[in-house]
């Protein structure tokens, strides 16, 4: 078995590309992980859908993969990297051998580590595709965690039936009151879905209204 050693991964639910990593992240320093050169199509599958991975393969690389930890070393279980010689990804799997958390690599490591994993030789586990993620396009990490948020606090509103509050919102970003609850919350959430600069006056004067509650 192949391995790449002394490397950085981000692994969250959504895979994001190392320039939306966050502060907040949990990065994870891999002493050690087990690398594949997988077909396009295989590659594709493992990126973009949830996929149930053959039982043999996910005893294959069971805590194959090793992490540094303080003064310690921990195995980590079912954990691999892939690359079909073009883009690359680091996945964990559940013990079903459901890929549930992914990671892009460091930016100036990706290529060097790319290189090497093209010239193993191919192997394509076999594979059942259980969801097609749909996540929505071109939109970057800022904004889909905080359409999340203005969503989430939109709710809050609609529940305290807070009238002035929603007010004060569609006159900042319209011009004009909307008094009708129900259509200033979907004025608002239709607006999030857009990339324009409602976007960003929504999530400030969200943020405002939050700390000085």
């Amino acid at each position: 078995m192949n391995y790449i050693y002394d490397t950085y991964l981000n692994f969250n639910k959504n895979l994001y590309d190392f320039y939306e990593w966050s502060g907040n992240d949990e990065i994870t320093h891999i002493r050690k992980i087990p690398t594949f050169k997988i077909s396009t199509t295989c590659f594709f599958n493992l990126k973009n859908n949830i996929i149930k991975i053959d039982k043999n393969f996910l005893a294959k690389i069971s805590y194959k993969s090793e992490e540094f930890k303080e003064n310690k070393i921990d195995k980590i279980k079912y954990t691999a990297m892939f690359s079909d010689g073009k883009d690359i990804i680091a996945i964990k799997f559940n013990k079903l051998g459901i890929n549930y958390m992914k990671s892009s690599l460091l930016i100036d490591e990706e290529e060097d580590i790319i290189n090497i994993i093209k010239n193993q030789q191919e192997i394509n586990p076999q594979l059942k595709i259980i969801k097609a993620q749909k996540t929505p396009q071109f939109k970057t990490r800022f904004e889909k965690e905080n359409q999340k948020f203005i969503t989430h606090e939109l709710n809050k509103i609609y529940k305290n039936n807070d009238i002035e509050k929603i007010n004060y919102i569609c006159l900042e970003c319209f011009g004009k009151e909307e008094k009708n609850m129900k259509k200033a919350i979907a004025k608002i959430k239709k607006e999030i879905t857009k990339e324009n600069d409602n976007f960003y006056k929504i999530f400030k004067i969200f943020k405002m209204i939050n700390q000085n509650n």
